[in-house]
């Protein structure tokens, strides 16, 4: 046992390096006046959480609940059916099906969002079939991409789920009496209510964090919370406030980790 334990040292190595010491760091930044860049002596102060009253954290926090709720709720109504009718297809290309969802995952996110953003300028490849779209600046076109990203994360839980459902109970429940409408909403959807929980944080967070996607398509005119960190680490250089907007972030992701976990104990809609 203890030979095997010496296995687990480069690990522990990679977790420390790349994961604890930059949170740490992160940490300091956020209730500090420490300047990386310089390494002069540093306050600690509260200073700080002035961002959370700003006007630009107001407008930037607005719009990420606005687009990651929009944005979920859309792939929820368009991911389950697609789910559903997955999970009960007989067909001998199920697999298929399933893999053709997961392909576009494996591409560059970027790459894919710049595809989008070339398909709405009025002038792309589109033209050829007469039609011509004029999208970016537009709601429109960062929901478009926010939902064609994230929809697998929101299918592959539910289906997951469903997948695994026991179809003995949905034919008790047709024997009861039950319709299918019934069946549904009595057994099918209560059954799956881990997948959709799942599914539902694993679409709401990214999308509520982006700032590529955003940046691209609304032209750089609609601000994010990602974009705010974004701006803070890259353009402003003051870590202080984006490390600190980062920390609150991660806290957030961890509640809703911990709300995943106690839907899916088991962590089969995890991915």
């Amino acid at each position: 046992m203890q030979s095997l334990r010496k296995l687990s040292i480069p690990y522990i190595i990679w977790m420390t390096v790349l994961i604890v010491f930059p949170t740490i760091i992160i940490i300091v930044l956020s209730l500090s006046t420490l300047n990386i860049f310089r390494l002069d002596p540093f306050d600690w102060t509260f200073q700080n959480f002035r961002i959370f009253t700003s006007d630009v954290f107001y407008i930037a926090l607005r719009n990420s609940i606005k687009f990651a709720l929009l944005a979920t709720t859309i792939s929820f109504f368009i991911g389950y059916p697609v789910a559903y009718l997955l999970a009960n297809s007989t067909s001998k290309n199920k697999t298929l099906y399933v893999t053709l969802l997961i392909v576009p995952i494996w591409s560059n996110m970027l790459l894919r969002i710049i595809a989008w953003e070339k398909l709405f300028y009025p002038n792309s490849i589109l033209n050829m079939f007469g039609i011509s779209l004029d999208l970016i600046g537009k709601d429109s076109a960062i929901l478009i991409g926010m939902v064609s990203m994230y929809l697998p994360f929101m299918i592959f839980p539910i289906y997951t789920v469903l997948e695994k459902m026991d179809k003995d109970l949905i034919e008790a429940s047709r024997d009861l009496g039950a319709n299918m409408v019934q069946s549904f909403f009595k057994v099918t959807l209560p059954l799956s209510l881990s997948g959709i929980v799942s599914g539902v944080i694993m679409t709401l967070l990214p999308a509520m964090t982006a700032f590529a996607l955003p940046a691209r398509l609304s032209g750089g005119r609609t601000l994010l919370l990602g974009n705010l960190i974004e701006d803070y680490f890259m353009k402003t250089s003051n870590f202080n406030l984006g490390s600190l907007i980062s920390i609150v972030l991660m806290i957030v992701m961890l509640i809703l980790y911990v709300v995943i976990i106690r839907f899916d104990k088991e962590g089969d809609t995890l991915i």
